[in-house]
């Protein structure tokens, strides 16, 4: 017996050792591990940067949607984990810098990716690996001799090692579409919130290609139609597969209540390119404003290469939406009869010249409307994530993409313009260069709109070297040059640095956009428990310049303006930043809580805060609890032979699944919060009335329901 006590020591005293041998030098054999594990992962082929994840506007109005749950998009590692795994060496940047827009998306997948787009925790990790690939390519381009061809690159290596981890050790931290037992029988339902661990909607993915079936909704106006509210909005809802769209439209009535969310037109994908949901952007069209639905399609993920498809759902016809299926169609499969050839309401537009094609080099679009759209032109704007000029340099290039929608021409041209500025300077004689240039592309850009200012701004933050703390905000104007169109550049209009932006202040938003005090803002949880209080920092961004020499000027935080009384568990599900004046504006919440058993067992709860333009808050106001019943009143085809707990259960996973939308519907100056409809039909319900002040007004809709009972 003593033999097998000695025999099992020395087995266990061996086991220590070989633990400790492996925790010291995990840098090692967590390579070794990962390069077996992981050998067969496929290298991308295109030199792309990847996709920035950021947030999808539903609306053409200056509203913003705060993903990320409050807590922060980083990479960062424990210091003692990042030293033994990622041994930073000479010359190279510390991994959570390097690998930082990989995990920002990684971030967004984990909380949001369950709800919005089904996607599990191997499409999260194995998303976060095709982007560090990605980023390789520019983290080591600039080493002299390195061969991306090569597996063993030192980048691919650590990309391997950073997806096996997550792989590993994310299943904690991964938000499913409910929560797990565990997490209930701890108490977390109660203690964090009914969302504290589960995940809930937010577009995040621009080609979520991994999804076989997702929603989107969207906010323009309303169809001309008998007995729909004249001038009105609608609510469009977008049900996408990789073979095409079903869109279906809800409408005002005369009595500013809801119809029926019907469906309206089909949509087949073509085969040349990627199907994927539209964004919103607004023109002008005979003195009056007008929405348009802009799709920029890609030819694959291979290549940037595309179209801009677009069409103004006020005017446009069944027959007009028929024409988006024709639009890639070849003059020979046409025919000598092309229906869609004059057609207004209908944009079809490749990038470039009949002659010369153009590789757009972008990956996505955001919208550059501003406070006063041009006529009858698709306003855009676009960072490059490929190369800039093809001229072997790498300073970053920008689109400013003004798409005609009265020509009626299949190829616009749209010149890349340079960055230029203190990080991009430009040396006569010189290829203009710029180091770490993938650091650019972590969070998606903003568009600002000075009011004395021709043209918009492209303005988006960089994190270099003190990435934990310091964040530089890039401001790129134009140079307009009328007599030479094509030597049209960027410029500087004053770079800054934020001082104390800590990794969990991103996403940031933007206050003032088209007013005369801009700022940048972020909402974020107090601590990371999901209970903790919502707080909101801001950072006065300074008037514009009209050059970028001597130093950025630093920027302190202001947290003392606005210090809301609101629990953490406000920002699971995202909130929605309205603009209601130049400087102004009302933040909409929304959580699930508990309700009675009668009620479905869970209610939607609504909050608002208004922020001044002097960046102060006034008092934090809480609306009503709309029960699970009002919102979905059929949950499965047959409620009634369906248990109970099932239906609970049901309703609870259709509301995490589903956005709290918000614009001003009926041009009554209010906004109207609708929830979009889910179950089975699904209905959109308006679920209260807010004025310009963030206050509930009295005839919510919902309201009066809870009222009654």
């Amino acid at each position: 017996m003593r033999r097998v006590y000695l025999l099992m020591a020395t087995i266990g005293f061996l086991v220590c050792i070989a633990v400790t041998a492996i925790f010291i030098r995990m840098d090692f054999f967590g390579r070794l591990l990962a390069d077996r594990v992981l050998a067969n992962a496929a290298m991308p082929t295109e030199k792309e940067m990847p996709p920035t994840s950021g947030q999808i506007p539903f609306s053409s109005a200056d509203i913003q949607i705060i993903g990320g749950r409050g807590e922060g998009l980083s990479c960062s590692l424990p210091r003692l984990l990042a030293d033994l795994a990622f041994p930073q060496e000479e010359g190279r940047e510390a991994i959570g810098l390097q690998m930082r827009q990989a995990c920002a998306t990684h971030d967004y997948c984990y909380r949001h990716g369950a709800a919005t787009y089904g996607y599990t925790q191997a499409d999260c990790d194995f998303l976060l690996q095709e982007h560090a690939f990605r980023l390789c390519y520019f983290i080591e381009r600039r080493e002299p001799g390195s061969d991306m061809e090569a597996k063993q690159s030192k980048c691919i290596r650590d990309a391997r090692l950073v997806t096996l981890g997550v792989r590993a050790g994310g299943s904690d931290s991964f938000r499913p579409l409910n929560p797990s037992v565990d997490a209930l029988s701890q108490g977390l339902e109660h203690k964090a919130g009914l969302d504290g661990r589960a995940s809930t909607y937010f577009e995040f993915d621009p080609y979520p290609v991994r999804s076989l079936s997702y929603f989107v909704y969207r906010i323009a106006d309303a169809p001309e139609a008998e007995g729909t509210l004249q001038g009105s909005k609608a609510l469009y809802k977008f049900s996408m597969r990789p073979s095409g769209m079903f869109v279906s439209v809800a409408t005002f009535d005369k009595n500013t209540r809801f119809g029926e969310l019907t469906p309206h037109v089909k949509l087949p994908g073509d085969p040349s390119y990627i199907v994927n949901a539209p964004v919103v952007v607004a023109t002008m069209h005979k003195g009056k404003k007008e929405d348009w639905f802009v799709w920029w399609q890609r030819r694959g993920l291979s290549q940037t290469g595309g179209r801009i498809l677009a069409i103004t759902p006020r005017r446009a016809t069944k027959g007009d939406w028929n024409c988006l299926y024709f639009a890639g169609m070849t003059e020979k499969m046409l025919g000598d009869n092309d229906p869609c050839g004059t057609r207004n309401t209908i944009a079809i537009v490749e990038v470039g010249t009949a002659g010369h094609p153009d590789d757009g080099g972008f990956s996505q679009v955001v919208p550059a409307q501003g406070a006063q759209p041009a006529p009858d032109t698709l306003h855009l704007m676009a960072l490059q994530t490929s190369s800039c000029l093809g001229n072997g340099a790498n300073a970053p290039c920008f689109r400013d993409i003004r798409i005609s929608t009265a020509l009626r021409r299949k190829h616009q041209a749209q010149e890349p313009l340079r960055v230029t500025d203190q990080l991009a300077k430009e040396t006569p004689g010189q290829k203009p260069s710029e180091s770490d240039v993938y650091r650019n592309y972590v969070s998606a850009p903003l568009v600002f709109q000075s009011p004395l200012e021709r043209d918009p701004l492209m303005t988006w933050a960089r994190r270099d070297k003190d990435y934990e703390s310091k964040a530089l905000v890039r401001r790129i104007g134009i140079v307009r040059k009328t007599a030479r169109p094509k030597n049209d550049t960027g410029r500087s209009r004053g770079s800054v640095w934020l001082a104390d932006i800590q990794e969990n202040d991103e996403p940031l938003f933007a206050l003032g956009r088209t007013g005369e005090r801009q700022s940048l803002v972020a909402i974020r949880k107090s601590d990371d428990t999901g209970v903790g209080r919502v707080e909101i920092r801001q950072w006065r961004l300074p008037g514009l310049r009209d050059d970028d020499t001597g130093e950025a000027p630093l920027i302190k935080v202001n947290t003392a303006a606005c210090q809301p009384k609101f629990e953490g568990t406000w920002l699971a599900r995202p909130p929605t930043v309205v603009s209601v004046g130049s400087d102004e504006a009302v933040v909409l919440l929304s959580r699930i809580v508990g309700a009675k058993a009668e009620n479905g067992g869970y209610g939607l709860e609504l909050a608002t805060l208004k922020i001044g333009t002097d960046g102060r808050c006034s008092e934090s106001l809480t609306g009503p609890m709309i029960p699970a019943v009002t919102l979905i009143p059929n949950a499965t085809k047959n409620d009634q032979n369906t248990p109970k707990l099932i239906l609970k259960q049901k309703r609870l996973e259709l509301i995490r699944q589903t956005p709290t939308l918000v614009d001003d519907f009926d041009g009554d100056n209010t906004l109207e919060v609708v929830f979009p409809g889910a179950g089975s039909p699904p209905d959109a319900r308006m679920m209260a009335r807010i004025s310009k002040d963030g206050i509930f007004l009295p005839e919510q809709v919902m309201a009066e329901s809870m009222a009654q009972e």
